[in-house]
């Protein structure tokens, strides 16, 4: 009987351990600054698993082994990897050594560029921001759910944006940034950068439309004042 009961009590602690192992698995590299070196292109392609370790970039929703590397594309859908010796006018990393480019195709072939990665979002997690370059547009889903995305600040070279987690914290599935196919005028298309899952929680929209407009009201009523 006591033999028995160690048994069990080992064979709970183990589907414990491995179970805590399985939900305890985080996102890595969210700031693209981890890349494996050196990378050395061919054709302007690296490996994509040197390039962005833990993430997995896709064309149309396949999986590509190679990606672009300080270049970009002519209209065809494309995932790049940017460094600071990037040539290309305006496609200098965001924030320090490396970031991501997303392009959407605008040729006939509608075709969606994506990275993705598998983890858990932290229980405490409100909210998920990151950095994206001017003018810019993602979509950013988790095990295919869409999160909506509001401009939560900005910079002269970059815009923050964030979406609310609150009701998926907790959960494993894959995060996934996509740059959504179109014309010329309307692709999907950004540098991004400096993923994070924050504690604070993401404003309502109305939030900065009313913050917007208690500034405007502010400075005019300090201009009236000083006349």
């Amino acid at each position: 009987m006591k033999i028995t009961l160690i048994r069990i009590s080992i064979t709970v602690l183990l589907l414990a351990t491995n179970g805590c192992l399985a939900w305890s698995q985080s996102f890595t590299n969210l700031d693209f600054e981890h890349p494996i070196l050196p990378l050395s292109p061919v054709n302007f392609e690296v490996p994509a698993a040197n390039a962005i370790p833990g993430w997995t970039a896709y064309l149309g929703g396949n999986p590509l082994s190679s990606i672009g590397y300080d270049t970009v594309s002519l209209g065809g859908a494309a995932v790049f990897l940017q460094d600071t010796t990037n040539n290309v006018g305006g496609l200098a990393p965001l924030q320090g050594l490396y970031s991501v480019l997303l392009e959407g195709s605008t040729a006939s072939t509608p075709t969606a560029a994506s990275i993705g990665q598998s983890g858990r979002i932290p229980l405490n997690a409100l909210s998920l921001t990151f950095l994206l370059s001017l003018n810019s547009s993602l979509q950013v889903t988790f095990n295919g759910q869409l999160i909506p995305l509001v401009q939560t600040g900005s910079t002269p070279n970059y815009d923050i944006m964030g979406g609310d987690t609150s009701a998926i914290a907790g959960q494993t599935g894959q995060l996934l940034f996509t740059a959504l196919p179109g014309t010329i005028f309307n692709a999907g298309y950004g540098l991004l950068d400096n993923i994070q899952f924050s504690t604070q929680a993401i404003p309502e929209p109305g939030v900065f439309g009313l913050f917007g407009f208690g500034a405007l009201l502010l400075g005019w009523r300090l201009r009236h004042k000083t006349r």
